[in-house]
């Protein structure tokens, strides 16, 4: 059984920069991370990472900065059931 750990992302995107927030290309490399690690194949129409990120910044971001602090982050995958079976797919 595969769980991803919420805080590895943001461990992930520290190697990136440093700045303490995820945007949306780096959140595009956090989801096709994610599918890699899955091994989720299909990656095309609603399912393209960039798809998903569209979905998830819009739902996530609450302060509309393009970016998504840990809090905003953490909180939005706890409290979405999409997000948590992306992220969780045998914890849900």
């Amino acid at each position: 059984m595969k769980i991803f750990n919420f805080s590895s992302c943001f461990k992930f995107k520290q190697k990136i920069d440093k700045n303490g927030k995820i945007d949306r290309k780096e959140m595009e490399k956090i989801i096709e991370a994610i599918y890699d690690l899955l091994g989720e194949e299909n990656r095309k129409g609603e399912n393209s990472p960039n798809k998903r990120v569209q979905k998830i910044m819009a739902k996530l971001d609450k302060d509309n900065d393009g970016k998504l602090s840990p809090e905003e982050f953490i909180d939005g995958c706890l409290n979405d059931e999409i997000l948590r079976h992306l992220l969780a797919p045998n914890a849900c």
